[in-house]
């Protein structure tokens, strides 16, 4: 019986099946945007999923935008759709904060990615890795800092401030404060001084 993976990814490929055209892939063209047909969105949720398990670690929204948008292969409003579809099928997770989505493939993302991956061109998996290897380090600082916060109750906010590293969460800070606008002063302040307060930390939890 077929999976529901192979149901859900099945395509008509083109004459080269072992490398398909992302380039040439139909869409119907309108005002501000354009009209994916099921072919390209399933090859768009392949090539965020490879990203993902590329990157193996959380990925703004921003950062998966900024590398289809500047190799061509969609806009912007299609991409968000993707994403949508690929988070309601729990293909991928998203963290979101009160200023950005995070995004990681799950493990049944990364099944369908074993099972079709080979349906993916190889130049569009060599654009990905060599975006992710160009730009890692501005990556790292995109990722390595998470800030949030949470209403408790009427005038009671935590807000939450994290430093990763490859992935693996180094210190998370959370402060009470009375108002949402201390709390994302706060989010703003740990942005902007991390580094100072880890040092502190580690000083005085870690150091005679």
């Amino acid at each position: 019986m077929e999976s529901a993976q192979a149901r859900y990814f099945k395509y008509h490929r083109t004459s080269d099946e072992t490398n398909p055209s992302l380039s040439g892939m139909p869409y119907i063209k309108r005002k501000g945007g354009t009209i994916m047909t099921p072919e390209s969105l399933q090859l768009y949720k392949l090539i965020i999923l490879y990203f993902l398990n590329q990157a193996d670690q959380p990925m703004p929204n921003a950062i998966l935008s900024d590398f289809i948008l500047e190799t061509g292969y969609t806009d912007y409003l299609s991409i968000q759709q993707t994403l949508s579809e690929l988070t309601e099928d729990a293909m991928i997770l998203v963290d979101q904060t009160h200023e950005k989505s995070y995004y990681t493939i799950a493990e049944i993302g990364k099944e369908t990615l074993r099972f079709f991956g080979n349906q993916l061109p190889t130049d569009t998996c060599r654009q990905i890795d060599e975006y992710l290897e160009k730009n890692r380090l501005a990556i790292v600082e995109t990722t390595s800092i998470k800030t949030d916060y949470t209403m408790i109750r009427p005038n009671e906010y935590l807000a939450t401030g994290c430093i990763y590293e490859r992935g693996s969460k180094l210190l998370e800070v959370s402060l009470n404060v009375t108002s949402e606008e201390e709390a994302v002063d706060v989010c703003r302040r740990f942005k902007e001084k991390n580094e100072d307060v880890y040092a502190q930390i580690l000083s005085l939890l870690c150091m005679d």
